[in-house]
């Protein structure tokens, strides 16, 4: 990819996140990693559409549940709580590891595993895929085992991939400017193929 397409891609996040701000912050303009990834995560339920029966006038929220050790901190939770999308409010509920059966989780829009689940992934990302639930994490590799969208550190800001092959599975639409500025991988399983 060439630097000048990798550039466009960055000005058009940005122009994205102007159009739509991100929630205000109490901190000095200091925003961390876990923060930010926080802040993403919520983005992309901007940019996502649900079928029509997951997320229908008799849901009153948008369900963002973290999966595992709460890997963003309570004041990055306490900014998406509440936070408008599709016409819903984001209502955050996180399952500490081990607690929760992967059936319990069918009823989330958003799951954000955490990299304390990392020995139990596959188990939950199989649960999880045949419902309309957009799959994030920040393990590495996660959108290449069957996940939807990995956060990646790179430097000072975050990159993200994104599998389409899983999305489409789960009966979810992704923007296209989201895709435009992701990497895009495969499964294992569609690479082979």
């Amino acid at each position: 990819m060439s630097t000048i397409t990798k550039t466009l891609r960055c000005l058009t996040f940005l122009i994205l996140i102007a159009i739509n701000p991100l929630p205000a912050f109490t901190q000095e303009n200091v925003i961390s990693e876990d923060t930010l990834k926080a802040l993403y995560s919520y983005k992309f339920t901007l940019f996502t559409d649900w079928p029509s029966e997951k997320l229908n006038n008799d849901i009153i929220a948008l369900e963002f549940c973290i999966i595992g050790r709460n890997p963003f901190g309570q004041s990055a939770l306490e900014t998406i709580q509440g936070q408008p999308a599709k016409d819903k409010n984001i209502h955050v509920e996180v399952y500490n590891s081990g607690v929760v059966s992967e059936e319990s989780l069918h009823h989330c829009h958003v799951a954000f595993v955490s990299d304390s689940e990392t020995h139990r992934m596959p188990a939950l990302l199989n649960s999880l895929r045949p419902f309309p639930i957009l799959t994030i994490s920040d393990i590495p590799g996660f959108s290449n085992r069957g996940g939807m969208i990995t956060l990646i550190k790179s430097g000072d800001h975050i990159k993200f991939e994104i599998n389409l092959g899983a999305i489409k599975q789960a009966k979810l639409a992704v923007s296209s400017k989201i895709i435009e500025l992701a990497t895009v991988v495969k499964t294992s399983n569609e690479e082979r193929n």
